[in-house]
């Protein structure tokens, strides 16, 4: 299978790699893979996708954070070629949820001899998301979370502090949820997640209707176990399409763990067969 690598330096595990580029190229060859460009990790994100586009690969690779696969996607998608994620970032949710291991050398290991399967991608205004949108206060978090980023045990401070102001300060309904066949739910914050397979037509909608500082914990400790729309004062909404609209022009969410801000309301569509992806052979 002809590949290209594509690389975000910047994400959390590859920045503390030497050479990642030459350690990545050295495995897919050793995994039986054939570069169709050598990747050039100098150059921009989107300059080396383009470049790896052209070459015609049977699939790239692209090893970063979950914010980085889902922009690799977004190009990928309806393209033909196959996306392989390689876990680099702090959280990896993406690579966590095809079964892949936790370094990019084990899954470029992990995925030789690969399957080829559909993933579904969702789309917020047109910005895509693989994984997970949160929409609302708990969105400002990711900043705090930025901050931290490569400043050790010093940089936990203010998002700890963040985090206990939004613990603590009251929260009211402000968003408005429309869904078909629902009727409007009105909630504090809305928690949209891709289905794990192609079988499942659905986005899951776990809206937040009720927010003191016990059930803010409460449903964090929920949200952390993946079992949020369990908690009784969530509403949970399956569906193929969202609108979430609120008290201003302009939502703050959360796509695939990078912060966005995009003018109201926030239209939100599930497309299940728009990428191709590589999956572990077993």
């Amino acid at each position: 299978m002809r590949v290209a690598l594509v690389m975000n330096l910047n994400s959390g595990t590859l920045s503390g790699m030497i050479a990642p580029g030459e350690v990545l190229a050295r495995a897919l060859e050793a995994a039986g893979f054939i570069l169709a460009s050598p990747p050039d990790a100098s150059r921009t994100f989107d300059d080396q996708l383009a470049t790896a586009m052209a070459a015609a690969p049977d699939a790239v690779f692209v090893a970063g954070g979950d914010g980085s696969i889902a922009a690799a996607a977004a190009r990928l998608a309806d393209s033909g070629i196959a996306l392989g994620i390689l876990p680099g970032g702090t959280m990896n949710r993406m690579a966590t949820r095809i079964g892949l291991p936790a370094t990019p050398e084990a899954a470029i290991a992990a995925l030789a001899g690969p399957r080829i399967a559909y993933l579904a991608m969702a789309k917020a205004n047109g910005r895509p998301f693989l994984y997970q949108s949160i929409i609302g206060p708990p969105a400002r978090l990711v900043r705090f979370r930025e901050m931290q980023r490569g400043a050790g045990l010093r940089g936990w401070i203010p998002l700890a502090l963040a985090g206990l102001r939004a613990l603590l300060r009251p929260r009211r309904g402000g968003l408005r949820l429309t869904a078909p066949g629902y009727r409007r739910v009105r909630a504090s914050v809305a928690v949209i997640s891709t289905p794990e397979t192609i079988e499942d037509p659905s986005l899951r909608v776990e809206a937040v209707t009720r927010h003191t500082a016990w059930t803010k914990l409460r449903q964090l400790l929920r949200w952390m176990r993946g079992a949020l729309s369990g908690d009784p004062d969530v509403i949970s909404i399956a569906t193929s399409h969202l609108v979430v609209s609120g008290r201003g022009a302009l939502l703050r969410l959360t796509l695939d763990g990078e912060l966005a801000l995009l003018r109201a309301p926030v239209r939100i569509r599930l497309r299940p067969d728009a990428l191709r992806v590589l999956l572990p052979a077993r």
